[in-house]
């Protein structure tokens, strides 16, 4: 079991300087690993596919088919107890189907074509084996209220696992997405075919990045029991030196035609990295406008310290968080005395004018029951706390299925213990991050500049921002603006003015009926005007317009969501094609899900380019376990 958060690992003292040469890479695990992946490709090329599905009479596992009739794809489950049935499935594995949305790109720069999101059920996925991780073909549909996946491997069988316990909420999810992206024009994979065995980054990704990681070490001074990476449980240490790290850095300023803007320096805990403050300070020289370090907080608990990393550019902390108090923290993380680091780590990010994201992981039946003291907290300490990013846990590796089923936390699980203690109507309030889109769109549209875009897919992230009054009271966004009815037409504005390639007086005027028009003065804090939330919602986007003397005119916001990062057993490839946290490393780019999580690059990468710990070296991490 390992945590889906990027920052489950974290920190101890600075590590050896070492020597660094890309070219002693050896590459061959990596290539081994996407031959595993695409293995069984060519058994789902073409049609009638074999499989196994749940027969929708009886619920038992039945030998099922896929296969076409006339223009749409079929799944005939064969039951012994229930006979033949049929069962249309929504497809674009094997049918050419395009956006619903105007505007949307139809291939990639490199000509791959783009399938759009599909917003009904049941529909077809490629996905992978939890086994060995073979890319084969599943299903995804509704049983019970509750949103499932299953699939079968021609080797290890049927498998089967919970999307979002709420099909109500996930069906209102896939309906807020706008216009399919034509991805990069400089992917350092061009002919890739297979994802996700061809990452790299290929030239079927769609989306840009709204962060950028890179892993600075897997040193870490916690052995938390929830952790995919540390120095101690490989045996090997894998820390870029400084030029490497600003190699990386330039890959992520090159790519058009977004360049990335904002960057998460991650681990390992990434304060270990002995030029930690120099490479803060290069990507500020370089042009990233948001710099982030995912921490446990250890080392920024020395007020020193955080005065230090503050002036060298960084600017936000993504802060390990399980919970309030020091219990929630002994399961996940097994460090006595952590909830002392974390609150004096809140309180220097307060004294220099940092700011933070909780980033809780979240198990079903150890500390689900803690979603509401974090939002508490997070709303009692809103003038430093911006955001929280609940992360139920992925799984890596086998785990028991009935182990597994126990301990599976969704977004619509989420969705409902947020409603429980904000007062949020989770079918009113909540939508996925894609929503938020057009905002970036719409500010780029104004300033000619790259602003963050979230055109991650539905399925990744749900949630809301909340304002926060002065007298502490949560007000979510629908409550205050009509979100539906804003975000679309700010959409059709951007790209009103996109077409026409500049701005005009008419566009200024529209932009400010818009927010009138949208704009709830009845229920919006007394203290909100349209004014007041229009620069809001700029300083979501902008660090210079929400911090500082910019932070004086906008409202207090916290954002509460989830980002559920996929494992092998929910796996979808559509998914990967649009991630935004993109990491940078040696061996090329990659999606989150497929670095830590899926085909779990990460491991490949490691056995290229980190190197053994010394025997004093193992000695010091096994005492620190």
């Amino acid at each position: 079991m390992a945590d889906s958060s990027a920052t489950s690992t974290a920190a101890s003292a600075p590590g050896r300087r070492l020597r660094w040469s890309r070219g002693e890479g050896d590459l061959s695990a990596l290539e081994d690993r996407r031959r595993e992946v695409r293995r069984f490709a060519h058994l789902f090329g073409e049609l009638p596919v074999e499989t196994k599905a749940t027969c929708p009479v009886c619920r038992r596992v039945v030998r099922s088919v896929f296969d076409r009739a006339g223009d749409r794809i079929v799944l005939t489950y064969d039951c012994d107890g229930c006979g033949e049935r049929r069962e249309v499935h929504h497809d674009h594995i094997w049918t050419s189907v395009e956006s619903d949305r105007p505007g949307s790109a139809k291939q990639t720069f490199l000509g791959y074509r783009i399938r759009p999101v599909l917003r009904r059920l049941p529909r077809t996925v490629e996905t992978l084996c939890p086994e060995c991780c073979a890319l084969v073909v599943g299903r995804i549909f509704v049983e019970d209220g509750a949103v499932l996946m299953e699939k079968s491997c021609p080797e290890h069988g049927h498998f089967r696992d919970c999307l979002n316990s709420d099909a109500l909420l996930y069906s209102k999810a896939l309906w807020w997405t706008f216009e399919e992206h034509p991805g990069h024009r400089r992917p350092q994979v061009t002919d890739g075919k297979v994802c996700p065995s061809d990452c790299g980054l290929c030239n079927q990704h769609l989306s840009s990045p709204c962060l950028a990681q890179i892993d600075l070490t897997n040193r870490c001074n916690l052995r938390c029991p929830v952790c995919f990476a540390n120095a101690a449980a490989t045996g090997k240490v894998l820390e870029p030196d400084y030029n490497e790290i600003v190699r990386q850095l330039k890959v992520l300023r090159g790519f058009r035609p977004t360049p990335a803007t904002a960057v998460q320096f991650t681990g390992g805990e990434p304060t270990l990295h002995p030029d930690f403050l120099r490479i803060l300070s290069a990507s500020r020289d370089m042009g990233f406008s948001h710099i982030q370090a995912a921490t446990n907080g250890v080392r920024l608990a020395d007020e020193t310290f955080a005065h230090e990393a503050a002036e060298a550019g960084l600017h936000t902390l993504y802060l390990q968080f399980d919970g309030v108090g020091e219990q929630p923290h002994r399961y996940t993380r097994a460090f006595p005395g952590l909830w002392e680091k974390k609150l004096a780590t809140i309180e220097n990010c307060r004294r220099t004018g940092m700011k933070i994201c909780l980033v809780p992981t979240i198990i079903r039946g150890v500390n689900d029951h803690h979603v509401g003291e974090i939002f508490r907290f997070a709303a009692d300490n809103v003038d430093v706390i911006s955001a929280i990013s609940y992360q139920p846990v992925a799984f890596t590796g086998r785990i028991d299925e009935q182990q597994r089923t126990a301990q599976r936390y969704t977004l619509g699980d989420l969705a409902h213990d947020l409603a429980a203690v904000s007062g949020a109507s989770p079918l009113r309030d909540m939508f996925p991050l894609s929503i938020v889109a057009p905002l970036g769109q719409f500010l780029e549209a104004l300033t000619g500049r790259p602003k963050i875009r979230p055109s991650c897919h539905p399925d990744c992230a749900f949630g809301t921002y909340f304002l926060v009054s002065p007298d502490g009271r949560a007000y979510s966004f629908p409550e205050v603006v009509d979100v539906e009815g804003m975000f679309s037409e700010m959409n059709a504005l951007a790209a009103r003015i996109k077409r026409r390639g500049r701005l005009t007086r008419l566009d200024k005027f529209r932009a400010l009926r818009m927010f009138r028009r949208h704009f709830k003065t009845d229920s919006a804090p007394p203290d909100l005007d349209v004014k007041r939330f229009v620069r809001t919602l700029q300083g979501l986007v902008d660090k210079h317009a929400g911090r500082g003397e910019g932070e004086k005119h906008t409202y207090k916001t916290l954002l509460c969501a989830g980002m559920h990062f996929q494992d092998r057993y929910n796996f979808d490839v559509e998914r990967v094609k649009r991630c935004v946290i993109l990491y940078s490393t040696p061996a090329g780019v990659f999606p989150f899900c497929t670095h830590n999580c899926g085909p779990e690059y990460r491991a490949a990468t490691e056995a290229a380019f980190a190197v053994p710990l010394k025997p004093d070296e193992i000695k010091s991490e096994e005492t620190k376990s």
